[in-house]
């Protein structure tokens, strides 16, 4: 009977631990994952940064870059657009 006893307690231990590593590791899991959320968001925020630098800069007629001359013109022409778009949409509040 205690040879009964004794490896039931084994078991529990066991399981214990087992369950026990398996926390740690989602809790390591988890921090390593909002690590790379954190280190994500900076680079957008940086390659945001970046993108408005440049397009000032184009503004300016300081660029000469063909890559960066190139998206400039398209984002100047969605700017024309939006303005456009908005004088729609007060004249269809005005009416």
């Amino acid at each position: 009977m205690k040879d009964l006893w004794e490896d039931i307690v084994d078991r529990i231990s066991e399981t214990a631990e087992t369950v026990g590593k398996r926390a740690g590791e989602v809790v390591e899991t988890q921090k390593i994952k909002g690590k790379i959320r954190n280190l994500e968001r900076s680079n957008r925020r940086d390659f945001r940064d970046l993108g408005r630098i440049v397009y000032e800069r184009y503004q300016r007629g300081e660029v000469q870059d063909e890559d960066f001359l190139e998206l400039c013109e398209n984002i100047a022409e969605r700017e024309q657009e939006i303005k456009v778009c908005e004088y729609e949409m007060k004249d269809i509040f005005e009416d």
